[in-house]
């Protein structure tokens, strides 16, 4: 983990990006959590680095342990799986499950896959908060407020404004826990992709009104 979260830092220099984090309250360093970001760009994996203060897995699509050195890490620690396959979906989540019973956070994108569009929310998967309600675990809501515009996707790279070095601006909020929601995860599930919506409206609101 120290050599992954120096190499994640080390693209992020090199980058020129200076990740600004907004926590909502300080996490435990020594905590088991599950976080749930929005995914929008290649970016997310790298700012996940720096945002969660604990050990830490995440769940993500297998072609990216097909890119080299995501390789290393993904085979040696993460969980990588085919999302079009039922089977591997349910070993993944069986390992996430096995992985916060050993006393490691979790990270699961909600969405699912990449979100091509700036400032919205895809329709969320269950597995995280499901999770969640079954190992009586906190959910960390987090979301990447302008990662699509600092590393947009490939079919963007040509357009006027093509993304560049500059500051990405990220807020985490409290943990919530599953008793509160009265043990359903659609209720959780609701209010994380309530927060992603609220803190990405002010953001382009404020962003619109000083242009």
């Amino acid at each position: 983990m120290k050599v992954q979260r120096f190499w994640a830092g080390w693209l992020r220099v090199t980058m020129g990006i200076r990740t600004i984090i907004d926590y909502e309250e300080p996490l435990d360093p020594n905590g088991i959590y599950i976080f749930t970001p929005n995914h929008s760009s290649f970016l997310d994996i790298l700012v996940a680095y720096k945002f969660i203060p604990t050990y830490f897995h995440f769940m993500a699509k297998a072609s990216l342990a097909k890119v080299p050195l995501f390789k290393i890490m993904f085979w040696r620690t993460h969980i990588p799986f085919d999302r079009s396959s039922k089977l591997e979906s349910s070993e993944a989540y069986n390992r996430a499950c096995a992985d916060l019973k050993k006393g490691y956070s979790i990270l699961i994108y909600p969405e699912g896959t990449q979100n091509k569009v700036k400032g919205t929310v895809l329709p969320f998967k269950s597995g995280a908060f499901r999770m969640s309600v079954e190992l009586q675990v906190p959910v960390v809501p987090v979301v990447c407020l302008n990662n699509l515009e600092i590393l947009p996707h490939q079919s963007e790279l040509l357009k006027p404004r093509p993304g560049g070095p500059g500051k990405v601006y990220i807020k985490v909020g409290k943990p919530i826990y599953p008793k509160d929601f009265n043990n359903n995860p659609y209720l959780m599930s609701d209010f994380v992709r309530n927060f992603m919506f609220q803190h990405l409206d002010a953001y382009y609101e404020t962003r619109s009104a000083n242009r």
